[in-house]
């Protein structure tokens, strides 16, 4: 049984909230557990698993001057915050990263209407709109890893409308986000959990999941990581200055976590080929200030390679400082894998229901609760 004081607290802090809890019979254990009435969000079970994406921007709707953008926008999530990488051409090259002052003015922003001929306002939930000071610099038209605290998630986030402002601010192009699909005939990797990386003797212990879904992406054969971490370097916030290579990083390594020369560099196609591009290097986690990692989905990462050709390697994760701090096995099955940390399983014995709650839980409650 979980004691009185823990019990209190979380009681206090579930008070009146809807708690994103992975399942149904989960949220009775939890309210068996904390003796209080949790209202389950048995409806936010249902959300996309995947990355979105925009590459067939047109000129907005009734838009009559000369600018004519292309490109693609790939968006993740982190928590409730919604993840940009972008890269256009044909922008307003009047926006040189600062805007005019004039509202929108060089803005990428997703809106809330479902089409292009009625956008709608910024869409977010939150006090202030997030996307005012979203801003494009047109002479690279690139954007990585910009965190937009939306408070919405990638099911949310689909089928929205995405525009492309110029430096007055009017409206100059529109796509509409898709969801990344799984590969047809492929299936999922996973990593059950995450144990110290060999040989690393720092104080953090990163626990959690992640999964690997192959996606047919607009480049190339690709990846996307869905993946909940704990014990994660607090210093990863979002928008966190990375000044050092593999910072704040998860990817795919070449080996497995046995033995620390095993585990070797980043695994893509290139890698094995001449060394160029390198996907992973930008993939990047956002931590809360407790070290917890929301439910977060990454953008397509254009590896070259199949899920086939990943089984049996590893998902190494990295601090600020980009040293590695944990590892896990990559396997074909959705089983409790060899770590450090506690696994939410079904069918888990009963004598470690109490800790199996306490981690789940607190992972859910680090982040903002659904109203």
């Amino acid at each position: 049984d979980l004691p009185f004081w823990l019990k209190q607290r979380l009681s206090t802090l579930a008070h009146g909230k809807h708690l994103c809890i992975p399942s149904c019979s989960e949220g009775m254990m939890f309210s068996k557990a904390l003796s209080l009435s949790v209202v389950v969000a048995c409806t936010r079970l249902h959300q996309a698993v995947a990355g979105l994406f925009a590459t067939s921007f047109a000129k907005y709707p009734n838009y009559t001057g000369s600018l004519k953008v292309t490109g693609s926008v790939l968006i993740g999530q982190a928590g409730m915050d919604t993840v940009l990488w972008y890269k256009f051409s044909g922008l307003d090259f009047a926006c040189t990263g600062t805007g005019n002052g004039k509202m929108n003015s060089c803005g990428v922003h997703i809106h809330a209407g479902m089409t292009c001929a009625e956008v709608g306002g910024h869409f977010y939930n939150a006090t202030e709109d997030p996307w005012a000071t979203v801003i494009y610099e047109a002479s690279s038209g690139e954007g990585k890893n910009v965190v937009v605290k939306t408070g919405k998630t990638q099911m949310d986030n689909k089928g929205r409308a995405f525009v492309v402002h110029d430096v007055d601010g009017v409206r100059i192009a529109c796509a509409i986000l898709e969801e990344d699909k799984a590969k047809s005939g492929t299936s999922p990797l996973y990593v059950a959990s995450f144990s110290k990386y060999p040989g690393y003797t720092g104080t953090m212990v990163v626990t959690g999941s992640a999964e690997i879904t192959e996606t047919l992406g607009y480049e190339s054969v690709a990846q996307f990581l869905t993946f909940s971490l704990m014990g994660a370097d607090k210093d990863c916030s979002a928008n966190a200055l990375l000044d050092q290579a593999n910072a704040c990083g998860i990817h795919v390594h070449v080996g497995n976590c046995s033995v620390a020369a095993d585990v070797a560099g980043h695994y893509y196609m290139d890698n094995l080929v001449n060394g160029t591009t390198d996907p992973w290097k930008n993939i990047i986690y956002t931590a809360a200030s407790t070290g917890a990692v929301g439910s977060s989905i990454t953008v397509q990462i254009p590896t070259k390679q199949s899920n086939m050709n990943m089984k049996d390697r590893s998902v190494v994760v990295h601090d600020k400082k980009g040293a590695r701090i944990a590892c896990g096995n990559i396997v074909t099955t959705k089983t409790t894998g060899t770590g450090t940390g506690t696994s939410i399983v079904s069918g888990a014995p009963s004598g470690s229901l109490a800790a199996s709650l306490l981690s789940a839980l607190l992972l859910r409650l680090s982040f903002p609760l659904l109203a």
